[in-house]
C-alpha cells in the first residue's frame, strides 16, 4: 500500500488505522526480521521535538511517527488534514503481543521501577503463554551504558519496548540501534505500570470523551507541569491554520 503522512508542526505522522498500520505495515516487517523503530507521539513529544533538534533528528528517523494522543487527531483536524485514527502506544503494545504469541516471538522489556518491570513481565507471561520473553530490566539506568545494550542484542529479540520516558527512551534506541541485527523498537511510556497495575488506564468513556489525559491527571498530580505544554501547541496549530487559511 501506499503509506501517506500529515505533517503536525513539522512533524510527519503515518495516516492510518491500527488494522492497516499493523497488518500492512508492521506485521510483515516483523515477519522479515527487518529492524523497525516506531515513535508514538502526543502534542508533549511534538513540542519537545521542535524545541530540541537533536531528539527531532531521532524521532524524524524512525520508520514511523504514530498519532499517539487525541490532541494530534484534532490540530490534524484543524489543518484540514485529518489522521483516520489515534495508534496509541498502549494498543499498539498490546497489538504486538499477540503477534508474539501467535508467532512465537522474543521480546525484551526495557524500562520502569524494579517491581513494576518484574510484575509487567509475569502479566505478560500468563496472558500471552507463547511469548518468548528472553529478558527484562529496571530503567533506571545510564542510557549509554552500551555494556547493557549488547546483553540485550546478544538475545536477539524480535521486539524491544522501553519504557523509559521521552526522550530517554528514543535516545537509547537511536544510541544503541547499531548493535542490533534486527528488532522492533518502539518507546512505550508509562505502559509498564500499566501492565502491572500500578496506574489504570482510562476507562473507554472517559477514552471517547477525549479527557484520558484528565483521567492520569487525576491518577498522578506530579504530571501537572507537564499539561502545560498543551495550550502552547494548540496556539501554534491554530496559528498555523489561519496562515493556511491566509495564504
Amino acid at each position: 500500500m501506499t503509506e501517506k503522512y500529515v505533517e503536525i508542526l513539522s512533524i510527519p505522522f503515518i495516516d492510518s488505522t491500527m488494522d492497516e498500520f499493523i497488518n500492512q505495515m508492521i506485521y510483515p516487517r516483523l515477519m522479515n526480521q527487518e529492524k523497525t523503530f516506531v515513535v508514538t507521539a502526543n502534542p508533549e513529544i511534538v513540542e519537545y521535538a521542535n524545541e530540541h533538534q537533536d531528539y527531532k533528528d531521532i524521532i524524524t528517523s524512525a520508520d514511523y511517527i504514530t498519532p499517539d494522543g487525541v490532541g494530534i487527531i484534532m490540530a490534524s483536524k484543524w489543518l484540514n488534514q485529518p489522521l483516520q485514527e489515534r495508534i496509541t502506544g498502549f494498543d499498539l503494545m498490546n497489538e504486538l503481543f499477540r503477534i508474539a504469541d501467535e508467532q512465537a516471538l522474543k521480546v525484551y522489556l526495557l524500562g520502569a521501577e524494579e517491581a513494576v518491570i518484574e510484575t509487567a513481565a509475569v502479566k505478560v507471561q500468563e496472558k500471552y503463554p507463547g511469548i518468548e520473553l528472553v529478558g527484562y530490566n529496571h530503567g533506571y539506568i545510564d542510557i549509554k551504558d552500551e555494556c547493557l545494550a549488547k546483553s540485550i542484542a546478544e538475545l536477539e529479540p524480535d521486539i524491544i519496548l522501553t519504557a523509559l520516558g521521552f526522550p530517554r527512551q528514543e535516545k537509547w534506541v537511536s544510541m544503541h540501534y547499531p548493535l542490533f541485527k534486527k528488532g522492533f523498537f518502539m518507546g512505550v511510556g508509562g505502559s509498564f505500570d500499566v501492565l502491572a497495575g500500578k496506574v489504570n488506564r482510562a476507562p473507554v468513556l472517559w477514552q471517547n470523551v477525549r479527557l484520558e489525559w484528565l483521567y492520569r491527571l487525576i491518577q498522578q498530580p506530579s504530571r501537572w507541569k507537564r499539561m502545560l505544554v498543551l495550550p502552547k501547541f494548540v496556539l501554534k496549530v491554530r496559528r498555523k491554520r489561519k496562515r493556511l487559511q491566509r495564504s
